[in-house]
């Protein structure tokens, strides 16, 4: 399966393995390992997270796939390689077992130690809103804004903390209509039903 078939969901803090000859040609060993491998690597092993408001694949070690099974080449501690998704939309990516995360515990700890914002990755867990994400930037969410005398408009916000299931977010673009917010403000929103179905909706002061 390719990777922009796989949902952020299943994805996340998850340990990847992406496929592609490819990827691997045009990625230079040198940004990933201290003494590059002498073999042939068919892929790369990776650890999916959120950074910068980036959907990354960082790498953990080279990949060699013989019979279906992996060999491994770590990556260099010091040194971070990431790949952001789009980047990456067409490799065939699998998620591998428990037993990898064992064996990368340390490296992934060392990731997981660079996020300060911890009101940010709350927002992160919560499943509810996956539907409304954008695929290559998961805090940024699909938002409805009402108003009367106004049609509804559907803007960009990227998440900042959740509390009680009211989530708090930047407003990222400049609304058509006058909703009295401004792109840079933040904005309270939450989910509803609306006709069956479930939106994101704007919660006015």
């Amino acid at each position: 399966m390719r990777t922009d078939e796989k949902s952020f969901r299943e994805l996340y803090r998850q340990i990847c393995l992406l496929e592609d000859t490819e990827l691997v040609a045009k990625t230079n060993p040198r940004e990933v390992f201290d003494f590059p491998p002498d073999e042939k690597l068919d892929g790369f092993l990776t650890y999916a997270h959120v950074t910068e408001n980036n959907f990354v694949f960082e790498i953990l070690a080279g990949a060699q796939i013989s019979a279906g099974r992996v060999k491994v080449f770590p990556a260099s501690y010091k040194k971070s390689k990431k790949f952001k998704r789009g980047e990456v939309a067409d490799a065939e990516i699998k998620i591998l077992t428990a037993d990898y995360s064992v064996a990368f515990r340390d490296r992934i700890q060392l990731i997981t130690d660079r996020k300060p914002d911890a009101a940010r990755e709350q927002t992160r867990l919560i499943k509810t809103i996956d539907d409304f994400r954008h695929p290559d930037y998961p805090d940024d969410v699909a938002i409805y804004f009402f108003g009367e005398n106004h049609r509804p408009e559907l803007l960009w916000v990227r998440c900042k903390s959740v509390d009680e299931n009211i989530l708090t977010g930047e407003l990222l673009v400049e609304p058509r209509q006058n909703f009295d917010v401004h792109a840079g403000d933040n904005v309270k929103f939450g989910v509803a039903e609306v006709n069956a179905q479930n939106i994101l909706i704007h919660l006015p002061r």
